[in-house]
């Protein structure tokens, strides 16, 4: 009974530890948090540590939060994923610290490429099951153009039967168009970081017709990822509408229960994770599925923040607003869309997210599925 997740860590960054604080640092706010870790203030000599790999060796930004997170990923059965897929992680040696610090080395096999992000926010997966081949497209062109900046890092696993599970892991571009106040110039980039979504998708779509032609039917792959968009928007449609590819989420969990992302300054939440399966892998989601009631994909959302309403205590909103497609002035609504409900937003959460709002797991929900 193998599973599979995808999550969104939120910018796991981390620094090595050279001195007692970083150049530049005039608030000597890196010497407080390296003399916490360390329990001294020291720093650390360069190449002291080189000779042998330490966990310890790093400052994780946001520590906190990835104990929640390696918490939540094992939900809801106690199990960490046998193949997790990751967005937004800074190197190697962010996973290698996860692993270690974290997951107590629960995967033996680990692997990043570094891309072109401008904010190096990677793409990466950790497997319990031997990775046997992989292919990454950062160098991928168009016009001369890299068409992703954080790489489809298509990999393939062997798994316990000795059948192969090919994914692909993507992070597509985001909706951010700038702080820029000109209007015009606003939504000109907009629709360009549109398209470049867009294109990145139809890229995604093509490389897994090409890869599997001739056995897109019994063949085991899936796409997974933070797709930066919702189920009915044109600009993730030749993944999301794809006839190679099931979301099974959408396929076997209630309309409700579907949303991946809460936008806290919107105050609204949306499904834009997912992990599509091949119509092979989707038949072995639904066996699980049809033989235990519990091995439904779940989506583990007692990590979310919430916002604080006054000055007297942090407190839920009661409820927030469920889309299943953000309009905006450059995209225009599909002709059939679900009418937008609101989603309860009083449910469990973990203890220190109660305690401090901003020890949250991220904005995104681990999304976990058997198969």
């Amino acid at each position: 009974m193998p599973t599979i997740s995808t999550f969104n860590a939120n910018n796991f960054f981390l620094r090595y530890k050279f001195t007692q604080k970083y150049p530049g640092d005039m608030s000597n706010s890196s010497m407080i948090e390296a003399s916490a870790v360390l329990g001294e203030s020291i720093g650390y000599m360069p190449g002291t540590v080189f000779q042998n790999y330490t966990k310890n060796s790093y400052i994780v930004w946001d520590a906190a939060r990835r104990e929640l997170a390696a918490r939540a990923l094992a939900e809801p059965d106690g199990a960490l994923p046998d193949i997790l897929c990751l967005q937004e992680v800074e190197n190697m040696a962010a996973l290698r610290v996860f692993n270690g610090r974290y997951l107590h080395n629960h995967y033996p096999y680990l692997l990043l490429i570094d891309a072109y992000d401008p904010r190096n926010i990677d793409v990466g997966v950790m497997s319990r099951f031997p990775i046997t081949q992989i292919r990454t497209h950062i160098d991928d062109k168009e016009n001369n153009i890299r068409i992703f900046s954080r790489d489809c890092l298509e990999v393939d696993f062997l798994l316990p039967d000795g059948k192969t599970l090919t994914v692909f892991i993507n992070h597509l571009k985001s909706k951010f168009s700038g702080n820029e106040t000109d209007e015009e110039w606003r939504l000109a980039n907009m629709l360009e970081g549109h398209k470049k979504r867009l294109r990145q998708a139809q890229v995604v779509a093509d490389l897994v017709e090409k890869r599997f032609s001739g056995s897109l039917d019994t063949a085991l792959f899936a796409v997974v990822g933070d797709f930066n968009d919702t189920p009915f928007s044109p600009w993730v449609a030749p993944l999301v509408n794809s006839p190679h590819l099931v979301d099974v989420v959408r396929q076997f969990c209630e309309p409700e229960n579907q949303w991946t992302f809460y936008w806290r300054s919107k105050g609204r939440v949306s499904q834009i994770d997912y992990i599509l399966a091949s119509p092979a892998l989707a038949r072995r989601v639904e066996a699980m599925c049809r033989n235990n009631p519990l091995c439904k994909p779940h989506i583990e959302r007692r990590g979310l923040s919430y916002q604080r309403l006054n000055a007297q205590g942090a407190l839920l909103p009661a409820t927030v607003k469920l889309t299943w497609f953000e309009d905006d002035a450059v995209t225009t609504a599909p002709f059939s869309l679900p009418e937008e409900q609101r989603s309860n937003f009083r449910f469990e959460r973990y203890p220190e997210v109660l305690v401090d709002w901003k020890n949250n797991v991220s904005d995104h929900c681990p999304v976990k599925v058997w198969f």
